[in-house]
């Protein structure tokens, strides 16, 4: 198939502009063709018949008074008052001609319309006629004149149509060029978006800017999936050699634990004994380590719908049994009661990983408060509570692999839990934010997912 050839922008812009500009030369040359065959059949009269009948009509009325004056004598094409004394004697305009006939009469000024002009004429007896004659095409039949609108303005008004028309279609068809060009375009966003870009179509583009911008969009999709898929292997490869790490440590640290407590049920000294508590608080805090690896490394749970005020109603009992014993406050604001699809051990884990983050870092009398919200199509899990707060480090770093905040961290947590929160939200498609409240002091963690998904 031979690949279709590419015109520019700036040929489809030129070639608009002469599709306009020689439409309408065209319209009005064949317009002044018509215009003249309808005076050479004799169906209109040219613009000059009106002003030699007037020229004619002036001689006629000159030799006249108002007592002779004959209208028949006058060409139908002229309208005319008699005046005497500033009395209108008789008149075949109307009343609106009439005063403004009047009005140039006595040097009034900006009286006559265009195309209108007016004689004066005075006659035999002192008094005068008023010629009025419109400089337009009439018709050549009187009872036309009589009947029909102004054949002018008509012609005028139907040459604007026409080439408002033209003008119209080719600015649509413009148009519908460059809205085929742009929807490839966002159907090219979209493909990328949903990492097919086999859907891409290149083909069927006729403007070469647009080509090259989808082109160019085609090599970023493919380097952007390029780089997803290799992030992926080596999120795969790693959580790969956590799980055979903890594997290999499950065997190991239980046979330290076992022995440890079987010396410890033999008896020993007093200085054993407290080296081999410190051999099973080391063990038991290795134990820890590797259950949160193995949770971390798990492969994500299916989705399901869930009743948001059910789930709700679990952390709020789980947060409550985390904070009674610290001796810190619990409260939980639900604003919003809906269904989400979502993994519910998985997310209900992040949330109470969230809870205990809190309340192991508030002091006793303090508030750990759950909140549940809605906003822009987003469900939110907000945990907020009134330690400390997070360092500047903490706010760029948390979230990492291990990573523990030096003024929220203690030996028993291993920086996992926000990293497993962080995961979990991006799995559902949404976001885990920190940040520190404004004002007070405390943390603030929240999760936004997507509703509806």
């Amino acid at each position: 198939m031979a690949k279709r050839k590419l015109t520019s922008l700036r040929s489809v812009l030129l070639r608009y502009l002469l599709l306009c500009g020689g439409g309408c030369a065209l319209i009005l040359v064949l317009w002044w063709g018509v215009l003249m065959q309808l005076i050479d059949v004799g169906f209109l009269l040219p613009a000059v018949a009106s002003a030699q009948a007037c020229a004619d009509a002036r001689e006629t009325v000159a030799s006249m008074t108002a007592d002779t004056f004959d209208s028949l004598q006058i060409s139908d094409l002229c309208r005319w008052a008699v005046v005497q004394k500033d009395a209108v004697l008789q008149t075949n305009m109307t009343a609106r001609q009439l005063k403004i006939a009047l009005n140039a009469f006595h040097g009034g000024s900006g009286n006559l319309v265009l195309m209108q002009y007016q004689y004066d004429v005075k006659m035999a007896d002192g008094s005068f006629c008023l010629l009025q004659y419109d400089y337009a095409l009439p018709y050549a039949d009187p009872a036309l004149r009589d009947t029909l609108p102004d054949f002018q303005t008509c012609y005028i008004l139907l040459l604007a149509a026409l080439i408002l028309v033209w003008l119209g279609w080719q600015t649509h068809c413009t148009v519908r060029t460059f809205a085929a060009e742009t929807a490839r375009l966002n159907a090219a966003v979209d493909a990328i978006a949903a990492r097919q870009l086999e859907q891409i179509d290149t083909d069927g583009v006729r403007i070469r800017e647009f080509s090259a911008t989808l082109q160019a969009l085609q090599t970023m999709g493919r380097e952007l999936t390029d780089s997803l898929q290799s992030q992926w292997r080596m999120e795969q490869q790693r959580t790969e050699q956590i799980a055979a790490l903890a594997h290999d440590l499950k065997t190991p640290l239980t046979v330290i634990q076992g022995n440890a407590e079987l010396l410890a049920e033999k008896g020993a000294s007093a200085g054993q004994q407290a080296q081999l508590d410190a051999i099973l608080r080391g063990t038991q805090r290795a134990q820890q380590y590797l259950a949160a690896l193995r949770t971390v490394g798990a492969p994500p749970a299916p989705q399901r719908l869930l009743d948001s005020h059910a789930l709700t109603a679990q952390l709020a009992d789980a947060a409550s049994a985390l904070c009674a014993p610290a001796g810190v406050d619990f409260h939980c604001e639900e604003h919003w009661q809906g269904h989400i699809r979502a993994a519910e051990d998985d997310l209900r884990r992040a949330v109470e990983n969230l809870l205990e983050n809190a309340v192991n870092h508030t002091p006793r009398g303090g508030t750990v408060t759950l909140t549940v919200a809605a906003e822009n199509d987003r469900f939110l899990l907000r945990v907020t509570d009134t330690g400390p707060g997070f360092t500047p480090e903490a706010l760029a770093k948390a979230g990492e692999m291990l990573y523990t905040d030096a003024a929220r961290s203690d030996a028993a947590h291993q920086g996992l839990g926000l990293y497993f929160a962080k995961k979990v939200a991006q799995f559902h498609g949404g976001t885990l934010v920190l940040s520190n409240l404004s004002g007070t002091h405390g943390a603030c963690a929240e999760l936004r997912l997507p509703i509806g998904r």
